[in-house]
């Protein structure tokens, strides 16, 4: 039996692993797919002072007192600034893996690897507390989910986690770590480029971003051969 924790990206939650989810425990395996802080059914803790570093607190310490060890920590999109934290300090990760991920070196935020959304968020912070950030249009940035993909699920998400910078990052080669490339379109080229580089396993799949939901079989496919 393996054990996977699974963690989500950007105004999302929980809930989007649930498809992934529901295949990983049909062949045995523990999966944990947590709702970060602020975010999901969890959005009534949301905060000013909510960011990175407290969902990198999330993991940490759910894997803590959980007593999990030897965990396949994946991450989705925003997820992977998240991983990268609880790596940097965990040493109950046997597999990390960015699944179309942010890739970061220590202290880089998520703006200095798609320096776009700086420009692009601006529009989206709530009036009232412009500390949160409404979710993009997800239909137009990411066709692949199509018409019956329930947008009333995402919230608004705090800022900091995409201003605040990652601080540890794992070195190079300490945990296995494999990087899946959607490629339908591409999104994170530069991140799945520095996988490379670093010796990450990189998968390139003909899917798009939002895989996880447009494509759950290939996605939980992927992750039980990685920890096979």
């Amino acid at each position: 039996m393996s054990i996977y924790v699974l963690v989500h990206g950007s105004w999302s939650g929980g809930w989007q692993w649930r498809d992934v989810r529901e295949r990983l425990e049909a062949q045995g395996h523990r999966v944990l797919a947590p709702s970060l802080t602020g975010m999901a059914d969890r959005h009534h803790t949301a905060a000013a002072d909510v960011g990175l570093h407290t969902h990198i607190d999330d993991i940490t310490r759910l894997i803590e007192w959980e007593g999990l060890d030897d965990v396949v920590l994946v991450g989705h999109s925003y997820g992977g600034m998240v991983i990268t934290g609880v790596a940097a300090r965990s040493d109950r990760i046997a597999h990390v893996v960015y699944l179309d991920a942010f890739l970061p070196r220590p202290e880089e935020c998520a703006w200095d690897i798609l320096t776009w959304q700086r420009e692009a968020f601006e529009p989206l912070r709530l009036p009232d507390r412009p500390w949160l950030v409404d979710p993009v249009d997800v239909t137009t940035f990411f066709p692949e989910l199509g018409p019956d993909f329930d947008t009333r699920l995402l919230t608004p998400m705090p800022i900091a986690t995409h201003t605040e910078p990652v601080g540890a990052a794992p070195e190079s080669g300490r945990i296995a770590s494999t990087y899946v490339h959607a490629t339908s379109p591409a999104f994170f080229d530069a991140s799945a480029q520095r996988a490379q580089s670093d010796g990450m396993r990189v998968i390139d799949v003909d899917e798009g971003h939002m895989l996880l939901s447009s494509s759950p079989h290939t996605v939980a496919d992927i992750l039980l051969g990685v920890a096979s």
